[in-house]
């Protein structure tokens, strides 16, 4: 690594980056969008409902001059329940637009190095294939993780589809195409075979009736 490369560290580039109005320009940018927002809206009518509770409580503060009401509306901000929820919303928008922001770590970082090559005097053409190249090792990388992807994805059917190989099935019970005559003859002799159970049980139940009949009754029981 050079000596022009060593002096060009973070603490650097944060220089450079605030000389040369980048800084301010991020942060009017920032602002602009966070107005447009619908946080702002937010804001806005929140602010509004209570500066009106607090003029209905203390209308004597309209009295007061325009230095003396704002102090109070922003003591009143910092040290109310409902001005912390406030200071909720503009935290939030901040965490959510800036500090957790992928899109704007990246814009912030495309600035820096475009600061730090100007210092390290890379021409534009060259800086230009150092991008080409990044962008090329960014699609490569992007390739390589969606080709893991799918070869993992195919081992898994592959290993689910060898265990149901492996996993015995239960064994279905033979059917018998038997042809149309015997097919007949056997659904004959089955007709008739329940014909027979229902006769005997027929049978047996009259010859169980007729002992019923000849049995004597309880008033002509002898002793």
């Amino acid at each position: 690594m050079s000596e022009k490369s060593q002096k060009i560290d973070n603490k650097y580039l944060t220089s450079i980056y605030k000389k040369n109005g980048s800084f301010d320009k991020q942060r009017k940018r920032l602002l602009e969008n966070f107005k447009s927002s619908q946080t702002h809206s937010n804001l806005q009518l929140k602010l509004k409902l209570m500066i009106e509770s607090k003029l209905k409580s203390d209308p004597t503060i309209l009295l007061k001059n325009k230095g003396k009401m704002a102090a109070l509306i922003q003591g009143e901000i910092i040290s109310n329940k409902v001005g912390s929820n406030i200071l909720e919303i503009v935290d939030k928008d901040i965490q959510e637009k800036i500090i957790d922001s992928p899109e704007f770590h990246e814009s912030l970082k495309v600035e820096l190095k475009d600061i730090r090559r100007k210092a390290l005097g890379i021409t534009d053409e060259e800086y230009a294939k150092q991008l080409e190249e990044e962008e090329k090792a960014k699609r490569e990388e992007t390739e390589r993780k969606q080709r893991e992807e799918a070869e993992k994805e195919l081992s898994y059917k592959n290993n689910f589809k060898v265990k149901q190989l492996i996993t015995p099935s239960a064994p279905r019970p033979p059917r018998f195409n038997l042809p149309v005559r015997e097919r007949d003859t056997y659904r004959g002799r089955a007709a008739g075979s329940r014909q027979t159970d229902r006769y005997e049980r027929g049978s047996g139940q009259s010859r169980a009736n007729d002992y019923d009949h000849t049995r004597p009754s309880s008033g002509h029981m002898m002793y």
